[in-house]
């Protein structure tokens, strides 16, 4: 365990570090297991600064950093949406993870167990009934993270990762 992990809404400050800490993250989660040009296509599109500025100005998301205490940089994030729809999701106020992730360092650490309390706080915090996911079905730690905090499959969708289409399955759990 991580001694003093604090998780907080973003700043604008923190965007550059978040960016360089989310397309980190992403590559050391998913390029072993997958064509490296669909990762860097990925990237360029979706974890740059700019996208994740854009994202981070829009009203309807919510950004979280996971930092050790004392320290500037981030060991994990998340981002919420409360307009992310899915057809499998049943509810009309609900928000969806878009991302979660701690840095490779500290999982199993605390770090995704705070991040996650805390998008529970902030989906409770606006009414939600029922806060949803996607996860790449292959990604069999992150299904069973879930799983332990109570979510659900409730269907599957399909994820464009570069040039290729893969299967996330929608995962959910109720609040009210």
């Amino acid at each position: 365990m991580i001694e003093n992990i604090i998780v907080r809404r973003a700043e604008a400050e923190d965007i550059d570090g978040l960016a360089d800490f989310a397309a980190r993250s992403f590559r050391d989660t998913f390029e072993a297991d997958n064509d490296v040009r669909n990762v860097d296509d990925y990237l360029r599109s979706s974890l740059t600064t700019t996208s994740l500025r854009d994202g981070f100005n829009d009203a309807s998301n919510v950004f979280l950093i996971a930092l050790q205490e004392g320290e500037d940089v981030p060991v994990g994030y998340a981002t919420l949406c409360s307009k992310s729809h899915d057809p499998s999701i049943n509810g009309q106020n609900t928000i969806e993870i878009e991302r979660i992730y701690a840095d490779k360092r500290v999982i199993g650490c605390g770090v995704g167990a705070a991040l996650m309390r805390a998008c529970l706080n902030v989906a409770e915090d606006l009414g939600c009934e029922a806060i949803w996911l996607g996860v790449w079905e292959k990604n069999e730690r992150a299904i069973r993270f879930y799983e332990r905090w109570k979510f659900t499959p409730v269907g599957v969708r399909q994820f464009a990762l570069g040039s290729e289409l893969q299967d996330d399955l929608v995962m959910s759990r109720k609040l009210k």
